[in-house]
């Protein structure tokens, strides 16, 4: 009887030794991953994993965003924003002139700057200088101007850029003076660059400050001759500061840039009461030698003016009238170059006939006296007579896709997502 108490004695001993021994383990593994945890934050990365995509959903054609024209040899440029497209982001070249085709033939261009030499992105505006044989772009939420070759084709490298502030938009060239102006959309600011600039430079001068009335500009003109600039705003304002610059991560400021922030410090800082405010789209004029925190010499805005995210400026000289995309309501506005206030566009051209389908960007070919637009939404660039007004059919069409086919529409918004089912990230670019 003794032995058996003995055995179950022994027994249950072992069993308590065992789960002591369990529990024990388990908690000095907890410990140590706690202990791990705590002892090593400063060692954790960002994990970076580069992979293939399982599947792609992507538009193959470019969609044309910008244009611009070199009237004495005949070439229009046009700006591919798409970077899905078969040969990403590019800059296609076509003749100006061309005979009657259908409207659903697709046309190759002379040129193409493409490839991951040029380091292209979504190229949201253009310019030329015919003079000095170059041409110019920017990326849309890009930081500057990039330099090719006027007559550049395939895979090469830029000539030259420079580099501002993050969320460049507009661009325009003054051969007069030999200046480069951007917009800036989300310090709303304009900057000025010798044609020459280079990376490190700094502006010859900006226009920056609550003054300024700026609100998210987009498209730029200049008219040299009467020294004004044009502004178009997307009318989302904040107070922003004379040379204030931006950058998405501190850890991306280039070091040439570092010197003109306000502090590095001031991005990293938790957010402080909101000085936004949504404003009616507008166009704005300024001297074209202003400088700093300079008030508007007039400003075009109100409901009579049929702003409807309005994006790309140009000046019509024979008529001394504004020509403005007006993107979201397929319709190019025309105004009175001296205008101010809330008033009615002199013109408009829209419907239908026109085929236009969210214009961005437009330019005068004053040689041919036509209107070149570009439509971001049906794959075409389409030009017009100088003077067309109303529900009038283009001349010509310039088609980089079949007829029908839809743009993807994500630009460059959005955020990723999980799909726990398929265990898949979604990510639009």
């Amino acid at each position: 009887m003794m032995k058996k108490s003995v055995v179950l004695a022994l027994a249950a001993l072992t069993v308590l030794l065992c789960w002591t021994a369990s529990w024990i383990g388990k908690s000095n593994r907890a410990g140590l991953a706690l202990a791990q945890a705590t002892a090593r934050p400063a060692e954790r990365r960002t994990v970076i994993i580069k992979r293939d995509p399982i599947r792609v959903i992507s538009n193959p054609y470019p969609t044309y965003r910008a244009v611009a024209i070199d009237e004495e040899r005949g070439e229009l440029f046009l700006g591919n924003d798409n970077r899905g497209s078969k040969w990403g982001s590019s800059i296609d070249t076509y003749r100006v002139e061309f005979g009657p085709m259908p409207v659903d033939v697709v046309r190759e261009p002379l040129r193409r700057i493409a490839g991951p030499k040029t380091g292209l992105g979504g190229v949201c505006t253009l310019a030329v200088s015919p003079d000095f044989k170059e041409i110019y772009y920017v990326e849309d939420e890009g930081a500057g101007v990039v330099a090719f070759p006027i007559d550049g084709n395939g895979d090469i490298e830029p000539s030259r850029e420079f580099t501002d502030s993050h969320g460049t938009f507009g661009l325009f060239f003054d051969p007069k003076f030999q200046e480069l102006y951007i917009t800036v959309q989300h310090v709303n600011r304009v900057a000025v660059y010798p044609r020459t600039a280079q990376v490190g430079n700094d502006p010859l001068r900006f226009i920056q400050g609550p003054a300024t009335e700026l609100a998210d500009p987009h498209g730029i003109y200049v008219d040299s001759e009467k020294n004004e600039i044009y502004v178009v705003n997307h009318g989302n304002w904040r107070h922003t500061e004379p040379g204030e610059i931006w950058e998405s991560s501190p850890s991306v400021v280039p070091p040439e840039l570092q010197h003109k922030l306000k502090s590095i410090a001031d991005i990293r800082r938790p957010l402080t009461p909101s000085t936004g405010k949504f404003l009616p789209p507008s166009i704005t004029v300024y001297s074209s030698r202003a400088n700093g925190d300079a008030r508007p010499l007039r400003v075009i805005q109100g409901p009579k003016t049929g702003m409807r995210l309005p994006s790309g400026i140009f000046l019509d000289s024979a008529s001394n009238q504004l020509v403005l995309a007006n993107t979201v309501d397929d319709s190019i506005l025309f105004f009175d170059a001296t205008a101010s206030g809330d008033v009615a566009p002199v013109r408009v051209l829209r419907g239908p006939e026109t085929r236009l389908s969210g214009p961005t960007t437009s330019v005068i070919d004053k040689k041919r006296d036509e209107l070149w637009v570009a439509n971001y939404n049906n794959h075409t660039a389409t030009v017009y007579p100088r003077t067309a007004q109303g529900n009038v059919a283009p001349r010509r069409t310039i088609r980089s896709a079949p007829l029908g086919t839809v743009p993807m529409g994500l630009g460059n918004f959005g955020t990723i997502t999980y799909n726990p089912k398929r265990k898949e990230i979604l990510v639009p670019n």
